[in-house]
Protein backbone atom coordinates (compact mmCIF):
# COMPACT_ATOMS: atom_id res chain seq x y z
CA UNK A 1 0.00 0.00 0.00
CA UNK A 2 1.19 3.16 -0.88
CA UNK A 3 1.93 5.41 2.49
CA UNK A 4 1.22 8.37 0.29
CA UNK A 5 -2.36 7.32 -0.16
CA UNK A 6 -3.16 5.99 3.55
CA UNK A 7 -4.78 8.79 6.04
CA UNK A 8 -3.92 6.02 8.61
CA UNK A 9 -0.15 6.64 8.14
CA UNK A 10 -0.83 10.66 9.05
CA UNK A 11 -2.06 9.67 12.36
CA UNK A 12 0.80 7.02 13.39
CA UNK A 13 3.07 10.15 15.36
CA UNK A 14 0.45 9.96 18.14
CA UNK A 15 0.91 6.02 18.79
CA UNK A 16 3.11 5.17 21.48
CA UNK A 17 3.18 1.09 21.71
CA UNK A 18 3.70 -0.36 25.49
CA UNK A 19 7.76 -1.38 25.13
CA UNK A 20 6.46 -4.18 27.72
CA UNK A 21 4.25 -5.77 25.13
CA UNK A 22 6.02 -9.48 24.89
CA UNK A 23 3.09 -10.93 22.40
CA UNK A 24 0.09 -12.91 22.93
CA UNK A 25 -0.75 -16.17 24.28
CA UNK A 26 -3.93 -18.27 24.13
CA UNK A 27 -6.47 -18.11 27.22
CA UNK A 28 -6.31 -21.92 27.18
CA UNK A 29 -2.33 -21.67 27.99
CA UNK A 30 -0.98 -24.03 25.22
CA UNK A 31 0.15 -21.47 22.74
CA UNK A 32 2.18 -18.03 22.76
CA UNK A 33 2.75 -16.15 19.89
CA UNK A 34 4.66 -13.15 19.00
CA UNK A 35 3.20 -9.75 18.62
CA UNK A 36 0.78 -9.86 15.53
CA UNK A 37 -3.09 -10.17 14.68
CA UNK A 38 -5.09 -12.97 14.79
CA UNK A 39 -8.65 -12.19 14.19
CA UNK A 40 -10.22 -15.71 14.23
CA UNK A 41 -8.52 -16.26 17.66
CA UNK A 42 -5.62 -18.78 18.43
CA UNK A 43 -4.59 -20.92 15.39
CA UNK A 44 -4.01 -24.02 17.15
CA UNK A 45 -7.21 -24.47 19.66
CA UNK A 46 -9.50 -23.75 16.07
CA UNK A 47 -7.75 -26.66 14.62
CA UNK A 48 -8.20 -28.62 17.44
CA UNK A 49 -11.81 -27.52 17.21
CA UNK A 50 -12.26 -25.75 20.71
CA UNK A 51 -11.45 -22.33 19.15
CA UNK A 52 -10.67 -19.57 21.92
CA UNK A 53 -9.09 -15.70 21.64
CA UNK A 54 -5.80 -14.51 22.91
CA UNK A 55 -4.67 -12.09 25.32
CA UNK A 56 -1.61 -9.67 25.56
CA UNK A 57 1.34 -10.59 27.47
CA UNK A 58 3.91 -8.16 29.24
CA UNK A 59 7.14 -8.35 30.12
CA UNK A 60 6.42 -6.73 33.34
CA UNK A 61 3.36 -4.79 34.76
CA UNK A 62 3.32 -1.45 36.91
CA UNK A 63 3.97 -2.00 40.83
CA UNK A 64 0.81 0.25 41.79
CA UNK A 65 -2.00 2.09 39.71
CA UNK A 66 -2.11 5.97 39.14
CA UNK A 67 -2.77 8.04 42.52
CA UNK A 68 -6.53 9.00 40.93
CA UNK A 69 -9.08 7.45 38.59
CA UNK A 70 -8.79 9.03 35.20
CA UNK A 71 -8.94 8.85 31.46
CA UNK A 72 -7.99 5.48 29.88
CA UNK A 73 -5.10 7.12 28.77
CA UNK A 74 -3.97 7.08 32.53
CA UNK A 75 -3.15 3.40 32.53
CA UNK A 76 -0.93 3.11 29.61
CA UNK A 77 1.40 1.15 31.17
CA UNK A 78 -1.16 -1.52 31.64
CA UNK A 79 -2.61 -1.76 27.86
CA UNK A 80 -0.57 -2.58 24.75
CA UNK A 81 -0.65 0.83 23.73
CA UNK A 82 0.89 3.79 26.13
CA UNK A 83 -0.67 6.64 23.68
CA UNK A 84 -3.66 6.34 21.75
CA UNK A 85 -6.59 8.17 19.57
CA UNK A 86 -8.66 9.17 22.56
CA UNK A 87 -12.08 11.22 23.46
CA UNK A 88 -11.72 10.50 26.97
CA UNK A 89 -13.09 7.44 27.57
CA UNK A 90 -12.76 5.88 31.04
CA UNK A 91 -12.91 7.42 34.11
CA UNK A 92 -16.48 6.46 34.68
CA UNK A 93 -18.37 7.50 37.81
CA UNK A 94 -18.70 4.64 39.82
CA UNK A 95 -22.74 5.40 41.63
CA UNK A 96 -23.55 3.79 45.47
CA UNK A 97 -27.65 3.18 45.16
CA UNK A 98 -28.21 2.78 48.60
CA UNK A 99 -32.10 2.89 48.54
CA UNK A 100 -32.04 -0.05 45.80
CA UNK A 101 -29.08 -2.28 47.83
CA UNK A 102 -32.00 -1.91 50.70
CA UNK A 103 -34.98 -3.28 47.96
CA UNK A 104 -32.88 -6.06 46.75
CA UNK A 105 -31.15 -7.01 50.30
CA UNK A 106 -27.70 -6.92 49.60
CA UNK A 107 -24.92 -4.37 51.45
CA UNK A 108 -24.04 -2.61 48.48
CA UNK A 109 -25.20 -1.71 44.69
CA UNK A 110 -22.61 0.34 43.21
CA UNK A 111 -23.32 1.73 39.37
CA UNK A 112 -20.76 1.11 37.22
CA UNK A 113 -22.39 4.02 34.77
CA UNK A 114 -20.13 3.21 31.20
CA UNK A 115 -22.99 5.52 29.88
CA UNK A 116 -20.73 8.37 30.65
CA UNK A 117 -18.10 7.39 27.64
CA UNK A 118 -17.86 9.62 25.16
CA UNK A 119 -20.63 8.16 22.17
CA UNK A 120 -22.32 6.53 25.34
CA UNK A 121 -21.13 2.85 26.17
CA UNK A 122 -18.62 0.99 27.76
CA UNK A 123 -17.52 0.31 23.23
CA UNK A 124 -15.41 3.13 24.14
CA UNK A 125 -13.09 1.30 26.18
CA UNK A 126 -11.88 -0.88 23.47
CA UNK A 127 -12.42 1.08 20.28
CA UNK A 128 -9.62 3.44 20.59
CA UNK A 129 -6.95 0.56 20.97
CA UNK A 130 -8.27 -1.07 17.92
CA UNK A 131 -8.08 2.19 15.90
CA UNK A 132 -4.40 2.19 17.16
CA UNK A 133 -3.60 -0.85 16.20
CA UNK A 134 -5.30 -0.37 12.78
CA UNK A 135 -3.20 3.09 12.21
CA UNK A 136 0.11 0.82 13.86
CA UNK A 137 0.19 -1.48 11.02
CA UNK A 138 -1.11 0.97 7.95
CA UNK A 139 -4.47 -0.53 7.64
CA UNK A 140 -6.78 0.55 4.61
CA UNK A 141 -9.34 1.21 6.97
CA UNK A 142 -11.67 -0.45 10.09
CA UNK A 143 -14.58 -2.26 9.85
CA UNK A 144 -17.23 -3.55 12.42
CA UNK A 145 -20.35 -5.80 12.47
CA UNK A 146 -22.93 -4.04 14.63
CA UNK A 147 -26.45 -2.89 14.60
CA UNK A 148 -25.91 -0.89 17.84
CA UNK A 149 -22.92 1.05 20.29
CA UNK A 150 -19.81 -0.74 18.75
CA UNK A 151 -20.81 0.87 15.10
CA UNK A 152 -21.68 4.28 16.60
CA UNK A 153 -18.20 3.90 19.10
CA UNK A 154 -16.37 2.84 16.02
CA UNK A 155 -17.78 5.87 13.74
CA UNK A 156 -17.04 8.78 16.47
CA UNK A 157 -12.87 7.41 17.11
CA UNK A 158 -12.53 6.71 13.55
CA UNK A 159 -13.37 10.45 12.47
CA UNK A 160 -11.62 11.79 15.01
CA UNK A 161 -8.52 10.21 14.07
CA UNK A 162 -9.04 11.02 10.37
CA UNK A 163 -9.34 7.44 9.06
CA UNK A 164 -12.09 5.19 6.92
CA UNK A 165 -14.71 2.96 8.77
CA UNK A 166 -17.27 0.79 7.62
CA UNK A 167 -20.46 -0.23 9.85
CA UNK A 168 -21.89 -3.44 8.36
CA UNK A 169 -25.14 -3.84 9.88
CA UNK A 170 -28.68 -5.30 9.58
CA UNK A 171 -32.32 -3.36 8.74
CA UNK A 172 -32.97 -3.38 12.41
CA UNK A 173 -30.60 -0.95 13.00
CA UNK A 174 -32.29 2.11 14.79
CA UNK A 175 -32.94 5.82 13.44
CA UNK A 176 -30.31 6.37 16.49
CA UNK A 177 -27.89 5.30 15.66
CA UNK A 178 -28.36 6.09 11.85
CA UNK A 179 -28.21 9.37 12.43
CA UNK A 180 -24.86 9.69 14.04
CA UNK A 181 -23.35 7.32 11.32
CA UNK A 182 -24.01 9.63 8.76
CA UNK A 183 -22.82 12.60 10.33
CA UNK A 184 -19.76 11.38 11.24
CA UNK A 185 -19.56 9.78 7.32
CA UNK A 186 -19.18 6.09 8.30
CA UNK A 187 -19.97 4.24 5.35
CA UNK A 188 -22.77 2.17 5.60
CA UNK A 189 -23.00 -1.95 4.39
CA UNK A 190 -26.50 -3.38 4.98
CA UNK A 191 -26.83 -6.84 4.61
CA UNK A 192 -30.03 -8.99 5.68
CA UNK A 193 -28.87 -10.89 8.68
CA UNK A 194 -26.48 -11.01 11.73
CA UNK A 195 -23.82 -13.64 10.01
CA UNK A 196 -24.29 -12.19 7.00
CA UNK A 197 -22.49 -9.46 8.53
CA UNK A 198 -19.85 -12.11 9.33
CA UNK A 199 -19.33 -13.48 5.91
CA UNK A 200 -18.97 -10.07 4.42
CA UNK A 201 -16.26 -8.87 7.13
CA UNK A 202 -14.25 -11.86 6.55
CA UNK A 203 -14.27 -10.92 2.77
CA UNK A 204 -13.06 -7.48 3.36
CA UNK A 205 -10.23 -8.21 5.80
CA UNK A 206 -7.89 -9.59 3.30
CA UNK A 207 -8.71 -6.78 0.98
CA UNK A 208 -7.07 -4.32 4.41
CA UNK A 209 -10.16 -3.38 6.66
CA UNK A 210 -8.90 -3.67 9.66
CA UNK A 211 -11.84 -5.48 11.78
CA UNK A 212 -13.10 -4.07 15.54
CA UNK A 213 -15.84 -7.10 15.92
CA UNK A 214 -15.99 -10.82 15.61
CA UNK A 215 -16.70 -12.29 12.74
CA UNK A 216 -15.15 -15.64 13.22
CA UNK A 217 -17.58 -18.87 13.18
CA UNK A 218 -17.24 -20.40 15.68
CA UNK A 219 -17.09 -17.07 17.32
CA UNK A 220 -14.06 -16.29 20.14
CA UNK A 221 -14.80 -12.60 20.69
CA UNK A 222 -14.17 -9.18 19.51
CA UNK A 223 -10.19 -8.09 18.42
CA UNK A 224 -7.72 -8.51 21.16
CA UNK A 225 -5.84 -5.66 20.84
CA UNK A 226 -9.24 -3.78 21.92
CA UNK A 227 -10.45 -6.41 24.66
CA UNK A 228 -7.40 -4.81 26.43
CA UNK A 229 -9.06 -1.95 27.37
CA UNK A 230 -11.80 -3.39 29.17
CA UNK A 231 -9.33 -4.41 31.89
CA UNK A 232 -9.19 -0.56 33.52
CA UNK A 233 -12.71 -1.48 34.32
CA UNK A 234 -11.16 -3.48 36.97
CA UNK A 235 -8.66 -1.27 37.79
CA UNK A 236 -11.08 1.67 38.14
CA UNK A 237 -13.22 -0.52 40.54
CA UNK A 238 -10.29 -1.22 42.56
CA UNK A 239 -9.56 1.90 43.07
CA UNK A 240 -12.89 3.37 43.38
CA UNK A 241 -14.40 0.81 46.02
CA UNK A 242 -11.83 -1.56 46.69
CA UNK A 243 -12.98 -5.40 47.50
CA UNK A 244 -15.88 -6.54 46.18
CA UNK A 245 -17.67 -9.75 46.37
CA UNK A 246 -19.07 -9.83 43.20
CA UNK A 247 -19.35 -8.19 39.38
CA UNK A 248 -22.28 -8.69 37.60
CA UNK A 249 -21.79 -7.90 33.65
CA UNK A 250 -24.43 -7.98 30.63
CA UNK A 251 -23.13 -10.61 28.49
CA UNK A 252 -23.06 -11.25 24.67
CA UNK A 253 -19.59 -13.01 23.52
CA UNK A 254 -18.02 -11.78 26.97
CA UNK A 255 -15.51 -9.28 25.34
CA UNK A 256 -16.33 -6.92 28.93
CA UNK A 257 -16.91 -10.15 30.88
CA UNK A 258 -13.41 -11.21 29.66
CA UNK A 259 -11.63 -7.89 29.99
CA UNK A 260 -12.48 -7.63 33.72
CA UNK A 261 -11.13 -10.85 34.71
CA UNK A 262 -7.93 -9.95 32.84
CA UNK A 263 -7.67 -6.90 34.68
CA UNK A 264 -8.29 -8.30 37.90
CA UNK A 265 -5.59 -11.14 37.03
CA UNK A 266 -3.11 -8.19 35.95
CA UNK A 267 -4.00 -6.87 39.71
CA UNK A 268 -3.27 -10.02 41.35
CA UNK A 269 -0.16 -10.38 39.18
CA UNK A 270 1.29 -7.18 40.59
CA UNK A 271 0.55 -7.88 44.11
CA UNK A 272 -2.47 -5.86 44.57
CA UNK A 273 -5.22 -7.66 45.12
CA UNK A 274 -5.35 -11.59 46.51
CA UNK A 275 -8.15 -12.29 45.36
CA UNK A 276 -10.91 -11.17 42.13
CA UNK A 277 -14.45 -11.07 42.52
CA UNK A 278 -16.81 -13.23 41.11
CA UNK A 279 -18.23 -12.40 38.20
CA UNK A 280 -21.55 -12.92 37.17
CA UNK A 281 -22.72 -13.29 33.27
CA UNK A 282 -26.67 -11.62 32.33
CA UNK A 283 -28.21 -13.11 29.31
CA UNK A 284 -31.41 -13.00 27.61
CA UNK A 285 -31.89 -16.71 26.77
CA UNK A 286 -29.59 -19.61 27.98
CA UNK A 287 -26.08 -19.53 26.12
CA UNK A 288 -23.45 -19.40 28.39
CA UNK A 289 -25.52 -20.64 31.24
CA UNK A 290 -26.27 -24.21 29.09
CA UNK A 291 -22.55 -24.35 28.51
CA UNK A 292 -21.36 -23.86 32.18
CA UNK A 293 -23.70 -26.52 33.36
CA UNK A 294 -22.34 -28.89 30.75
CA UNK A 295 -25.38 -29.16 28.97
CA UNK A 296 -23.68 -27.59 25.55
CA UNK A 297 -20.25 -26.79 23.77
CA UNK A 298 -19.08 -23.59 23.37
CA UNK A 299 -19.21 -24.29 19.66
CA UNK A 300 -23.05 -24.73 19.91
CA UNK A 301 -25.84 -22.01 18.22
CA UNK A 302 -28.22 -20.99 20.43
CA UNK A 303 -32.20 -20.10 19.17
CA UNK A 304 -33.64 -17.61 21.03
CA UNK A 305 -35.16 -13.91 20.70
CA UNK A 306 -34.60 -10.90 22.49
CA UNK A 307 -35.77 -7.36 23.05
CA UNK A 308 -32.40 -6.97 25.31
CA UNK A 309 -30.80 -5.72 21.68
CA UNK A 310 -26.67 -5.40 22.86
CA UNK A 311 -27.48 -8.97 24.65
CA UNK A 312 -28.55 -10.69 21.26
CA UNK A 313 -27.04 -13.64 19.38
CA UNK A 314 -26.81 -17.42 19.29
CA UNK A 315 -23.08 -17.66 20.09
CA UNK A 316 -21.26 -18.55 23.02
CA UNK A 317 -17.24 -17.98 23.30
CA UNK A 318 -14.80 -19.39 25.21
CA UNK A 319 -13.52 -16.01 27.21
CA UNK A 320 -17.10 -15.87 28.68
CA UNK A 321 -16.91 -19.36 30.13
CA UNK A 322 -13.23 -18.83 31.31
CA UNK A 323 -14.02 -15.71 33.23
CA UNK A 324 -17.32 -16.88 35.00
CA UNK A 325 -15.86 -20.13 35.87
CA UNK A 326 -12.30 -18.72 36.88
CA UNK A 327 -13.90 -16.12 39.09
CA UNK A 328 -16.86 -19.08 40.80
CA UNK A 329 -19.54 -17.52 39.50
CA UNK A 330 -22.61 -18.25 37.07
CA UNK A 331 -24.75 -17.23 34.85
CA UNK A 332 -28.08 -15.65 34.79
CA UNK A 333 -31.14 -15.53 32.24
CA UNK A 334 -33.54 -12.49 32.76
CA UNK A 335 -36.50 -12.73 30.44
CA UNK A 336 -37.41 -9.50 28.49
CA UNK A 337 -40.23 -8.85 31.30
CA UNK A 338 -38.13 -9.58 33.53
CA UNK A 339 -35.33 -6.43 32.32
CA UNK A 340 -38.53 -4.43 31.98
CA UNK A 341 -39.35 -4.63 35.32
CA UNK A 342 -35.95 -3.90 36.12
CA UNK A 343 -35.66 -1.02 34.10
CA UNK A 344 -38.41 0.54 35.69
CA UNK A 345 -36.92 -0.14 39.37
CA UNK A 346 -33.83 1.35 38.16
CA UNK A 347 -35.98 4.86 36.89
CA UNK A 348 -37.19 4.81 39.96
CA UNK A 349 -34.28 5.11 41.58
CA UNK A 350 -32.62 7.67 39.55
CA UNK A 351 -31.16 5.70 37.18
CA UNK A 352 -31.39 5.25 33.23
CA UNK A 353 -29.92 2.26 31.74
CA UNK A 354 -31.00 0.35 28.56
CA UNK A 355 -32.62 -3.11 28.83
CA UNK A 356 -29.87 -5.02 28.87
CA UNK A 357 -28.30 -3.45 31.41
CA UNK A 358 -31.30 -3.02 33.71
CA UNK A 359 -30.77 -7.03 33.53
CA UNK A 360 -27.85 -7.03 36.17
CA UNK A 361 -30.79 -5.88 38.59
CA UNK A 362 -32.99 -8.56 37.93
CA UNK A 363 -30.26 -11.05 38.12
CA UNK A 364 -28.73 -9.54 41.50
CA UNK A 365 -32.66 -10.56 43.07
CA UNK A 366 -32.15 -13.98 41.18
CA UNK A 367 -28.56 -14.46 43.12
CA UNK A 368 -29.97 -13.47 46.62
CA UNK A 369 -32.88 -15.86 46.22
CA UNK A 370 -30.12 -18.57 45.28
CA UNK A 371 -28.45 -17.71 48.35
CA UNK A 372 -25.07 -16.77 46.24
CA UNK A 373 -25.67 -13.04 47.51
CA UNK A 374 -26.09 -12.36 51.27
CA UNK A 375 -27.51 -8.85 52.76
CA UNK A 376 -23.85 -8.21 53.50
CA UNK A 377 -22.19 -8.46 49.77
CA UNK A 378 -20.88 -5.62 48.44
CA UNK A 379 -21.39 -6.00 44.30
CA UNK A 380 -21.29 -3.60 41.37
CA UNK A 381 -23.42 -3.69 38.18
CA UNK A 382 -22.28 -2.66 35.04
CA UNK A 383 -24.30 -0.17 33.21
CA UNK A 384 -22.90 -0.27 29.73
CA UNK A 385 -25.30 2.16 28.44
CA UNK A 386 -28.18 4.10 28.75
CA UNK A 387 -31.95 3.74 27.17
CA UNK A 388 -32.24 6.70 24.31
CA UNK A 389 -31.27 4.76 21.44
CA UNK A 390 -32.39 1.13 21.66
CA UNK A 391 -35.89 0.40 20.14
CA UNK A 392 -39.01 1.18 21.88
CA UNK A 393 -42.71 0.44 20.97
CA UNK A 394 -44.04 4.00 19.95
CA UNK A 395 -46.15 5.50 22.59
CA UNK A 396 -50.03 7.01 22.07
CA UNK A 397 -49.63 10.75 21.25
CA UNK A 398 -49.75 13.68 23.97
CA UNK A 399 -52.66 14.89 24.88
CA UNK A 400 -53.10 18.94 25.48
CA UNK A 401 -54.79 19.78 29.09
CA UNK A 402 -54.17 22.06 31.91
CA UNK A 403 -51.78 21.46 34.94
CA UNK A 404 -54.97 20.53 37.36
CA UNK A 405 -57.05 18.79 34.82
CA UNK A 406 -57.67 15.42 36.29
CA UNK A 407 -55.06 15.85 38.84
CA UNK A 408 -55.21 16.25 42.86
CA UNK A 409 -53.82 19.18 44.55
CA UNK A 410 -50.33 18.49 45.15
CA UNK A 411 -50.35 18.45 49.51
CA UNK A 412 -46.63 18.38 49.70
Amino acid sequence: MNPQTNPLMDARLDIIRNPHLQGFRSLDGKSSYAIGDWFEGDPASRREGCPTSLAATYSQLPASLPAIVGPMLTYGDWLPYKNFPSLGEGGTPLVALANLAKVLDVGSVLLKREAANPTGSHKDRMTPLVVARAIDVGARGLVCASSGNAAVSLAAYSAAAGVPCVVITTPSITDAYRHFLDRADAEIIVVSSPRERWDLMAKMVPDGWYPVTNYAIPAVGSNPWGVQGYKTVAYELWQQAGPLDAIVVPCSRGDLLWGIAEGYSDLQRSGLVTRSPALYAVEPFPRLSLVLTGRASVTSEFAGTTGQFSLGGDTVTDQAVRAVRNSRGIAVCVSDSAAIDAQKLAARHGVDLELGSAATLSAVATLREKGLLDEKSMLAVLGTAASPREPADALPPLQVHSRDEGRQPFAG
